[in-house]
């Protein structure tokens, strides 16, 4: 089974990152304020993999250099996607970015989501529920003096909308988030 490892780098001008991403067979996606390189392969062969993404850095860390940007290392977040027994096979807990070492995290934020080595979410569940429930709470205290309308408007802005940014859109979601603001 093939794991997934990631690196998520914050900055703001990378045109020319895809280009030296793609020489060196690592895959970009770009986002408003970073970048993230990411490469599929097979636990066994992780300390090659871990190479090439750092001569990829390397190289984007060179690029950026000449062109007057900084690679903002306090920002860069290096992980594994996987199942337990694929980490289990997996020795480095490092990653040097350039002059810097960037540790090998459990869980890392791409736009604003938490993410876990083994793709559970448990950790970003759980901080989206009680970021909600302290909206509905809050909410609760002051409903008798605001007219339903907006009740509503304020439940749809605290808990709703942040509960539809991050849900999968999959057609077997069982309990849309308009059920939820309907049951209070």
């Amino acid at each position: 089974m093939a794991s997934h490892r990631a690196v998520y780098l914050d900055r703001s001008c990378t045109a020319d990152v895809p280009v030296i991403a793609g020489r060196h067979g690592v895959g970009v996606h770009s986002y408003a304020d970073g970048t993230q390189l990411f490469l599929h392969t097979r636990s066994e062969n992780s300390a090659a993999t871990f190479t090439r993404l750092q001569i990829c850095i390397h190289d984007v860390g060179e690029w950026m250099s000449a062109n007057r940007v900084k690679l903002n290392t306090g920002k860069t977040q290096f992980t594994c996607l996987g199942t337990r027994q694929q980490h289990a096979k997996v020795d480095a807990t490092t990653l040097s970015a350039n002059v810097s070492t960037v540790d090998l995290l459990c869980n890392v934020t791409c736009l604003g989501v938490t993410i876990d080595q083994e793709l559970s979410f448990g950790d970003y569940v759980r901080s989206l529920s009680g970021q909600c429930f302290y909206w509905l709470r809050k909410i609760r205290v002051i409903r008798r003096t605001l007219p339903t309308d907006t009740i509503k408007a304020l439940v749809n802005v605290r808990v709703v909308n942040r509960i539809d940014y991050s849900k999968p859109s999959s057609p077997c979601t069982r309990h849309p988030p308009a059920a939820v603001a309907r049951s209070l």
